[in-house]
């Protein structure tokens, strides 16, 4: 069989049938090349894919918790119902006083924040929390929470005391949205202590967001700092309606 002229040093150019012989070993070669990427494409993906979820996570205080993998907006009927009773109970809950900032078991008394056009102030804790609420429905909500709280909880007269009762599973109505039935006691204590009860029985709308991520809090982020923990759990609240009572 005759030899492809290009092995073969005697002859100084080359013929089309050298030029087929070049164009078939590089071919071999770059198809050899793409196979063998293919194979170590396909090795690093059969291996992320089999690799376990992480099931901790380490915070940056040091402190290690439970992780679940969830889609990006989907949330554990747990968290969704902690996150319910924690932000209504810290709404609606005052007691005219706050913790120490030294760290003692001695409180400090709460001045309350000032709102703007309305016709009274709410508590620190309330003013914090709100920042869990939707920011369109907060305004109105805050509002309506400073005509609520009597002037007496500045004073140390009166205390208000969120009691729930029942926090029913989350019931999805959309993608990365849903609807809670909370049944609960607001529990009024004056200064006889017998304290009045007054049923608080609402239905909470609740949204996935996009939980902020601070890593570093210095003393001029304090308002971020506040808005981070309103808002660590990845949801907010966009509405607050009575339940209606043939569902109770």
């Amino acid at each position: 069989m005759k030899q492809l002229q290009l092995l073969n040093g005697k002859r100084a150019s080359y013929t089309q049938r050298d030029t087929l012989g070049v164009f078939v070993i590089v071919s071999i070669g770059l198809q050899g090349l793409v196979l063998l990427t293919a194979i170590l494409l396909y090795g690093s993906f059969n291996r992320l894919a089999n690799k376990p979820p992480p099931s901790l996570v380490q915070l940056n205080d040091g402190q290690t918790v439970a992780a679940a993998p969830l889609p990006n907006k989907e949330r554990s009927p747990e968290v969704i119902k902690r996150f319910t009773k924690d932000t209504l109970t810290a709404l609606m809950s005052w007691s005219g006083e706050l913790p120490s900032p030294d760290g003692t078991a001695q409180n400090i008394p709460d001045d309350g924040v000032e709102l703007k056009n309305a016709r009274g102030k709410i508590t620190t804790p309330a003013w914090e929390t709100s920042f869990a609420l939707a920011e369109d429905f907060r305004k109105e909500f805050l509002l309506k929470l400073a005509e609520l709280t009597p002037p007496s909880i500045f004073n140390g007269t009166t205390k208000v005391v969120l009691v729930p009762l029942d926090i029913q599973t989350p019931i999805k109505i959309d993608e990365g949205k849903w609807k809670v039935v909370m049944v609960a006691n607001l529990i009024v204590l004056s200064q006889n202590n017998l304290g009045d009860v007054i049923p608080f029985n609402k239905e909470i709308f609740l949204s996935a967001v996009e939980a902020p991520d601070y890593k570093d809090f210095t003393s001029s982020d304090e308002t971020a700092a506040i808005i981070a923990r309103a808002r660590a759990s990845g949801l907010e609240i966009y509405a607050i309606r009575d339940l209606p009572t043939n569902d109770l």
